[in-house]
């Protein structure tokens, strides 16, 4: 049965459950690029899944969320941001604005409302693109959010290393689960400026925010600072104990799918308590 969401705006509903769908498809961009995506038609809102920075659609989240709303009907969509996978580009001349744009772009191609479930980066260009894009997005979930994430880790930089960053305009930050660091050129460093985020921030809709307590890459502290500064008065945040970074384990996964369910829940009852 269609969903009140799926009546509001007019989207037809169609159901799948085909898990052997596994053409990736190619979105073409306007400048001739490209983004590799997986989009499986279902119920509204659906939901759409950022990967974090180093992070692609075929990450244990990006799946685990795929087989979850798979098997509950729901529309799913998964990408990889330029610069990733087989999409165009490559990985070090990303920006926060163009992983911004690719996420509208994908928004663009798919029918209805979306959900969007930004994982760390992700979680940082999801509160981006809602504020661009409030008509389509009723709610948000951030996982382990990069809120401000470039200019956190480069201002803890000592004054030596940021000089040599500016000069050779390269910057090789360590990973903590990569061999190799990954590379942020000075531009895009300066870029993301441009994209921060701290008071009163202009997002409306229901937002719920999960976080380790044990990550050592970002500090729950900012999920809470983040849930003060969202406009919406609709916002929840999720502590788990012992989670680290990746809050990929399967305990982690129940978190975020339940989540999820009870968020769709929220999000209808809602819509259909505002059609009475």
């Amino acid at each position: 049965m269609a969903t009140a969401f799926a009546r509001r705006y007019g989207y037809s509903v169609r159901f799948t459950c085909n898990s052997n769908i596994k053409m990736a498809q190619k979105l073409n961009l306007p400048n001739g690029e490209y983004l590799e995506y997986h989009h499986f038609p279902g119920e509204l809102p659906g939901i759409v899944f950022l990967p974090g920075l180093m992070s692609s659609m075929s990450g244990t989240k990006a799946m685990a969320l795929e087989k979850y709303c798979l098997s509950t009907g729901r529309a799913y969509t998964r990408f990889n941001h330029r610069g990733m996978g087989l999409s165009s580009g490559k990985a070090h001349e990303f920006t926060i604005g163009s992983r911004k744009e690719d996420v509208l772009n994908i928004l663009d191609a798919i029918k209805g409302p979306q959900i969007l479930v930004g994982s760390s980066l992700g979680g940082w260009i999801m509160l981006l693109v809602a504020m661009e894009m409030p008509h389509k997005i009723p709610g948000l979930i951030g996982i382990a959010t990069a809120l401000n994430f470039v200019k956190r880790r480069f201002d803890s930089l000592p004054d030596e290393t940021k000089t040599i960053i500016k000069s050779t305009g390269r910057w090789e930050m360590p990973t903590p689960y990569n061999e190799k660091p990954y590379i942020l050129s000075w531009d895009m460093i300066q870029e993301a400026k441009q994209h921060e985020l701290n008071k009163n921030i202009a997002v409306n809709c229901p937002v719920r925010l999960i976080h380790g307590m044990n990550d050592k890459e970002v500090p729950y502290d900012i999920s809470i600072d983040l849930a003060n500064n969202l406009q919406s008065n609709d916002v929840q945040v999720t502590l788990i104990k012992n989670g680290t970074h990746r809050l990929s384990g399967p305990k982690d996964i129940q978190t975020i799918t339940r989540t999820i369910k009870l968020l769709v829940q929220d999000i209808n009852a809602k819509d259909m308590a505002s059609n009475l």
